[in-house]
C-alpha cells in the first residue's frame, strides 16, 4: 500500500488539466478547458476540465471525477496503479507500506498481468544486451537495421532465446504462476507441456498510453524454424492487450502529435522506429492490421489530422481506401504520401536527414480525396463504365465527411477532374446522405424504443425504490453547495445554518439515508466539514472510495447561470441563491415526505397479509397517521412554492 502522506503529495501536485491533456487535446474555454470525450464517440466537444475545482466532467456520457479517477478510467488501472502513474509523471518518490498476504491476494488479474509483462520486458532486454546469444543474433539484427543504442533502449527492444521454455522456467523460478504466464500470452500451455510463445525472436514491446507494456510483437530469427512459424507474431488478446484498440508507438508519439497537430500513420514496428530515429516522432503504426474505428478514435484524442504514408504498391493503396473512409466519417482530415519506387518508411527514413524528410513530406503529401480522384481519373480515362463506377465511389467517400463546406469544395474539385457536371455529383451526394440519415434515424428510433422498454422493465423490477436516490442526492446537493450558509426558513421563521437544519431533520428526526454510498458521503461530510466549504469539497473529490467521486463531481459541476439574453436585457431573474431558504426547506421536507411514503407503503404491504384483527387495526391506525403527515407536508410545499 502507498503511504497516506505520499498519496496526499500526489493529489496536491497533480493538475487535472495537465493529466488529461496527456490523453486529450484540450482548448481553453473561459476558466475551464474543453475537448472531445475520450470515453465515448462524439464530434462536438462536451468534455470539460475545471482546474479550479480539480475535476473533469463529460456532459455527454456523464463520466466525471478527479485526476486519479481519470487515469483509472482511461487506462483501466487500479487506484494504486493510477497513483503510481501520477507519481512517475510528477517525479514523486512512492513510499509504500508492506502488503499483507490478504492484500496480495486481492490484486486483480489485470494488475498481475501488468507485473508479468513488465517482468518479461526486462527479461527480454537483459537477454539482448547481456547474453552471447542475444548479442550475436538479436543485437546484430537491430544494428543491421540501422538502429542506434539510444533507439534500441528508447523502444525497449529485446530478444527471446531459442530454448523452448527459457523464459517460462525463469519466470516460474521468480515466483510467477503459470496461470498468469499463460493469460498474458507469454507462455503456451498444451497437453504435451509448456513453451515460450516468442522463442527465438527479437522483441518489440507494445506500450499503452501510460507507458506500461501491454503486449509484445516478435520477429522470428532462428532459421531452422522460420518455415514453420510466422515471421511476425503478436501477443494474443488479453485483459491488457486488445490489438484493435492499440497503436504501436502511441506512447512515444502522443506529445509530438499534439504539438504538430498531425499523426503520421505507417504499417510496421520498424517503420515507426526508423522515423523516430530520423527525428519524425509523431508516427504510429497499425501493426499490419486493417485500421479499426477504435484506433481512429484513439488518434482523434490528440489531433484531427492524419497523414498516411504508402510505398508505391497500388494494390496496397487501394486496400486502405475503406479504412480511410472510416477516418473521414469521424470528421478527421486525411492526407497521403507516396514514397519512391521500392521504398518503405523504414528504408526511406534511414537514407535521409530529418530536414530532408520534413521537406519531402511537406512537398509531396496530398489531400486524400484529390489524390483518389486523380488516381481514378487516370486509370479509367478510356473505360466509361469503370469511370462511372469509380466516380460514384468518390462521391460516396465525399458524402461521409461531416462538414458541409468541405463536401461542397471536394465535389467542385472532383467535377473538374472528371470533367462532369458539378450539379450531377452534388445531387448524387445528397441522395446518399439522405439515404444514410434515413437508415440512421430508423436505427435510432429502434434503439430508443428498445432502451425505453428496458428502462420500464428496470423500474418495474425495482418497484420505484430508486426514486428515493434522487431526493437523497438533493440533500447532498444543498449540503455541498450551501451547507455553511445561514438561512431564515419559511413556515418556522427561524434562522439556522443549512448543515445544522439538515442534520436535525435527517439524523435526529430518524430519517437516515437508505443508500449506503449516500450515507457514507453524508457521514464523511459531517465528520470533515469546517469553516471553509472548499475544504470539504476537496476532501470528498479525492476520497479513497472511488464510488464517491463521480457523485460529488456530478453535484459540484452543476452551475446555474443567467442566460446572456436576460443579462443583456438587464432584467432581474430570481437565482437559486435568491430563493435559498425555500430551496433548503422544500428539499428537506420533500425528502421527509418520500421517506414517510416509503414507510407507509411497507405497512400497506404488511396490512394485506395480516390475519390478526388487533394487529390489522394497529397497522391501519399507523397508516392513517402517516397519511395525515404526508398531507400536511404537501400543504406546506404548496404554501412555500
Amino acid at each position: 500500500m502507498i503511504h497516506p502522506d505520499t498519496v496526499q503529495i500526489i493529489i496536491d501536485r497533480s493538475h487535472i488539466e495537465e493529466v488529461v491533456s496527456d490523453f486529450v487535446s484540450l482548448k481553453k474555454s473561459g476558466a475551464n478547458f474543453k475537448g472531445c470525450c475520450p470515453f465515448h464517440d462524439e464530434k462536438t466537444p462536451s468534455f470539460m476540465v475545471s482546474p479550479a475545482k480539480g475535476i473533469f466532467k463529460c456532459f455527454g456520457c456523464g463520466k466525471g471525477g478527479n485526476a486519479i479517477s481519470f487515469v483509472m478510467e482511461h487506462e483501466r488501472v487500479s487506484y494504486v496503479e493510477a497513483l503510481k502513474y501520477l507519481a512517475k509523471k510528477y517525479n514523486i518518490e512512492v513510499v509504500e507500506t508492506e502488503l499483507s498476504e490478504e492484500d496480495k491476494q486481492k490484486r486483480n488479474d489485470r494488475e498481475t498481468l501488468q507485473v508479468v509483462s513488465a517482468f518479461a520486458n526486462t527479461y527480454f532486454q537483459n537477454q539482448l544486451h547481456e547474453t552471447d546469444e542475444g548479442k550475436s543474433i538479436g543485437l546484430s539484427y537491430f544494428k543491421e537495421r540501422g538502429f542506434t543504442n539510444e533507439t534500441i533502449k528508447k523502444f525497449q527492444l529485446g530478444y527471446s532465446p531459442q530454448v523452448r521454455d527459457a523464459f517460462t522456467k525463469h519466470a516460474q523460478s521468480q515466483g510467477y504462476k503459470i496461470e498468469y504466464l499463460e493469460k498474458s500470452g507469454l507462455t503456451v500451455v498444451t497437453e504435451k507441456g509448456q513453451f515460450d510463445r516468442f522463442r527465438a525472436r527479437v522483441m518489440f514491446p507494445i506500450h499503452g498510453l501510460s507507458g506500461n507494456v501491454i503486449g509484445f510483437g516478435g520477429r522470428i530469427m532462428h532459421t531452422d524454424t522460420e518455415k514453420k512459424l510466422a515471421k511476425y507474431l503478436n501477443s494474443p488478446e488479453s485483459d491488457l492487450y486488445n490489438k484493435s484498440k492499440t497503436l504501436y508507438g502511441i506512447y512515444f508519439a502522443r506529445t509530438e502529435i499534439v504539438k504538430k497537430n498531425e499523426c503520421i500513420l505507417v504499417e510496421g514496428y520498424t517503420d515507426v522506429i526508423s522515423m523516430h530515429q530520423s527525428g519524425i516522432e509523431n508516427v504510429v503504426a497499425s501493426s499490419g492490421t486493417s485500421l479499426t474505428i477504435e484506433q481512429i478514435l484513439l488518434i482523434k484524442r490528440f489531433t484531427t489530422n492524419i497523414l498516411m504514408i504508402f510505398d508505391s504498391d497500388a494494390a496496397g493503396i487501394k486496400a486502405s481506401f475503406r479504412g480511410i473512409n472510416m477516418i473521414l466519417e469521424q470528421g478527421l482530415s486525411v492526407k497521403v504520401l507516396l514514397l519512391p519506387e521500392g521504398k518503405d518508411p523504414d528504408s526511406f527514413a534511414k537514407e535521409h536527414s530529418t530536414q530532408e524528410l520534413q521537406e519531402y513530406i511537406l512537398a509531396e503529401k496530398k489531400d486524400f480525396i484529390q489524390f483518389k480522384a486523380h488516381l481514378f481519373a487516370e486509370e479509367t480515362k478510356n473505360d466509361p463504365v469503370e469511370r462511372a463506377r469509380l466516380i460514384n465511389d468518390i462521391v460516396v467517400t465525399i458524402s461521409l465527411i461531416p462538414d458541409q463546406i468541405s463536401r461542397s469544395l471536394y465535389i467542385s474539385d472532383s467535377a473538374k477532374v472528371f470533367e462532369i457536371s458539378e450539379e450531377i455529383l452534388s445531387s448524387q451526394m445528397q441522395k446518399l446522405i439522405v439515404d444514410r440519415k434515413s437508415k440512421e434515424y430508423t436505427k435510432r428510433v429502434f434503439d430508443t424504443q428498445k432502451h425505453h422498454i428496458q428502462k420500464q422493465l428496470q423500474i418495474a423490477e425495482k418497484k420505484g425504490v430508486d426514486s428515493y436516490s434522487y431526493t437523497e442526492r438533493d440533500i447532498l446537493y444543498i449540503l455541498l453547495m450551501y451547507g455553511l450558509e445561514m438561512v431564515k426558513l419559511p413556515i418556522v421563521e427561524t434562522e439556522i445554518m443549512v448543515k445544522d437544519y439538515v442534520y436535525s431533520e435527517v439524523v435526529e428526526g430518524g430519517m437516515e439515508f437508505l443508500y449506503d454510498i449516500h450515507k457514507e458521503i453524508f457521514t464523511e461530510y459531517y465528520e470533515h466539514v469546517s469553516e471553509k466549504q472548499a475544504e470539504i469539497d476537496a476532501y470528498l473529490i479525492h476520497h479513497t472510495n472511488q464510488k464517491i467521486i463521480p457523485i460529488i463531481v456530478d453535484i459540484i459541476s452543476i452551475e446555474k447561470e443567467l442566460s446572456s439574453f436576460w443579462r443583456k436585457k438587464e432584467s432581474y431573474v430570481e437565482t437559486e441563491r435568491d430563493r435559498l431558504p425555500f430551496l433548503v426547506f422544500e428539499t428537506v421536507i420533500t425528502y421527509k415526505k418520500r421517506r414517510i411514503e416509503l414507510e407507509r407503503n411497507k405497512l400497506i404491504e404488511k396490512l394485506q397479509e395480516e390475519q390478526d384483527y388487533e394487529k390489522f387495526m394497529l397497522l391501519s391506525n399507523r397508516i392513517t397517521v402517516y397519511n395525515k403527515t404526508i398531507n400536511e407536508i404537501s400543504k406546506n410545499l404548496k404554501h412555500v412554492s
